[in-house]
C-alpha cells in the first residue's frame, strides 16, 4: 500500500447519529479513492485497476488491518455496554409511575406526548404529600442496592424488575388510586392533567382518561397478583 493510502485509513470520530459501522466505510472509501487517483490517467480509472485495488483492500495489510483491529474493539464496547443504564440524576420514584403507560408515551402519534409530564408530576405532588419524599428516597434506595449487585451497568429493566420496586409501585397506585376515587382528587388530576404546556397545547379529555386507566388497571392488575 502507498503512503498517500496510509495516511487515508486512521478511523475518524464517530458524528453525532452515525453508526460505528460507517466509520469503517469511510476508511476503506478513503484508501479506495486514494490509490484510485494514483492509477487514475486523464482522470480514468481501468476496471482492470479497479479490480487489482478491490483485491488489495480486501485483502488487508498492516495498516488497514490496525484500523479493522481498533474498530472491532470500539464495536465490541459498544455492543457490550448495558442500554438503558440509570443515571445520577434520575428520579426513579417518577419513572416508576410512568410505567403503567409508557407505551403510550411511544412512537410519532403517541397518545399521550412526553411534554405533558410535568404536569403528570405536579398531580402526584398533591396526591402524595408529605409521602412523596420517602417514596423517592425508598426507590433511590432500591437503585443503590441494585448498583452493588450491578455496578455502573444497572439499568431501568433491573429496577422495574425487582419484587421491591413491585411492591413499591404497587403502595404508590394504592395511593394515587385512593386519592382519584375523591372528588378533590379527580378536581386536581383534570387541573393539571387537562391544561396546556409551554411547548405543548391542552391534551383532550380522552388522553388524559387513557392515563388514568392504564394507572387505574396496573392498579387492579398488582391487587389481583398478591391475592
Amino acid at each position: 500500500m502507498t503512503a498517500n493510502a496510509a495516511k487515508a485509513d486512521p478511523l475518524p470520530d464517530t458524528p453525532p447519529g452515525r453508526r460505528r459501522c460507517h466509520e469503517m466505510a469511510v476508511v476503506v472509501t478513503n484508501v479506495i479513492m486514494t490509490l484510485a487517483r494514483e492509477k487514475a490517467q486523464n482522470g480514468v480509472v481501468s476496471l482492470d485497476d479497479i479490480g487489482r485495488i478491490a483485491a488489495l483492500v480486501g485483502g488487508g495489510g498492516m495498516l488497514l488491518d490496525s484500523a479493522y483491529g481498533k474498530q472491532e474493539e470500539l464495536c465490541r464496547k459498544d455492543h457490550h455496554q448495558p442500554q438503558g443504564n440509570i443515571g445520577a440524576r434520575s428520579n426513579p420514584f417518577q419513572r416508576l409511575l410512568v410505567r403503567p403507560f409508557e407505551h403510550l408515551l411511544a412512537g410519532e402519534c403517541a397518545v399521550f406526548q412526553r411534554a405533558y409530564l410535568s404536569n403528570y408530576f405536579e398531580f402526584l405532588e398533591h396526591a402524595f404529600g408529605k409521602r412523596l419524599e420517602p417514596f423517592e428516597r425508598h426507590c433511590r434506595a432500591i437503585v443503590q442496592a441494585l448498583m452493588v449487585v450491578h455496578g455502573n451497568g444497572v439499568t431501568w429493566d433491573h429496577f422495574y424488575s425487582d419484587q421491591r420496586t413491585v411492591k413499591t409501585l404497587h403502595g404508590a397506585l394504592k395511593v394515587v388510586t385512593h386519592f382519584l376515587a375523591g372528588h378533590e382528587g379527580q378536581r386536581i388530576w383534570h387541573a393539571c392533567l387537562v391544561r396546556p404546556t409551554v411547548a405543548m397545547p391542552q391534551p383532550s379529555v380522552t388522553q388524559v382518561d387513557q392515563i388514568r386507566q392504564a394507572l387505574l388497571d396496573t392498579a387492579h392488575g398488582l391487587a389481583a397478583a398478591e391475592r
